[in-house]
């Protein structure tokens, strides 16, 4: 996809990116050197290279997250505590952020868990998302995997009929949610409590990005595809 110009100043969104101090299945998740470099470095740089955002914040109960967000170049933002618990939602880490940001009219969730993730990804998907008008944004990747699921005890297709086995070139595949990053307006946020709400766009992303980081596992591929995709630019950040 083309790449397009950054909006004018005057109608930029806010990037907001939460990172809690309390990740419990990789502790300091967040902060993790990702070859060598703290995870929620990279999409900092990234959504700062797309010229996009009226201003990209880290939100963190974490005074260590808080300082490496700003040496990369973020806003740094004091999270209330109450909603950086392990039962707290991202929805409640948004509305902590907007209740305090009355300028801002629309927002990017950013998932720090997604490091794959293009300046030209939030550059195209923010004009795609104003273009047709749209309330909130999800993006997803096309995957050619076909779905089952156990009804009282035997396994059921749930995307295909096996008795007629689609080849890959005749499917056009599902659309999963890949978690790299959500827009939506703000007043319709305050309005559902939902990061997707109303007219929802769906934004298509490079298969590689289906990866998000909830487990060692999920690092370690990560860590290979932005070794490659990265090569020695990281070591440019300095960090």
């Amino acid at each position: 996809m083309a790449s397009t110009p950054p909006p004018p100043a005057s109608s930029r969104p806010h990037a907001l990116m939460l990172a809690r101090g309390g990740s419990k299945g990789i502790p300091k998740k967040n902060i993790k050197p990702l070859n060598g470099v703290p995870l929620l470095v990279y999409n900092v740089k990234a959504a700062l290279a797309s010229e996009v955002f009226e201003k990209v914040v880290v939100s963190s109960d974490d005074g260590e997250i808080l300082a490496i967000a700003a040496k990369a170049g973020a806003v740094p933002f004091r999270r209330d505590p109450a909603t950086a618990t392990d039962a707290a939602s991202s929805e409640a880490g948004i509305l902590d952020y907007v209740s305090k940001t009355e300028e801002c009219e629309a927002l990017c969730l950013i998932q720090c868990t997604s490091p794959l993730t293009s300046s030209s990804d939030f550059r195209n998907a923010w004009t795609h998302f104003v273009s047709g008008n749209y309330d909130s944004l999800v993006t997803v990747v096309r995957s050619h995997r076909f779905l089952w699921e156990l009804k009282n005890g035997t396994a059921q297709p749930k995307n295909y009929d096996p008795a007629q086995r689609p080849r890959r070139q005749d499917w056009r595949g599902e659309l999963v949610e890949n978690g790299a990053f959500y827009i939506f307006k703000v007043p319709s946020f305050r309005a559902t409590n939902s990061r997707l709400h109303g007219t929802i766009a769906a934004f298509e992303m490079n298969e590689a990005t289906l990866v998000e980081i909830d487990s060692i596992t999920d690092w370690n591929i990560v860590e290979f595809l932005a070794k490659d995709k990265f090569h020695d630019l990281p070591r440019s950040w300095g960090f």
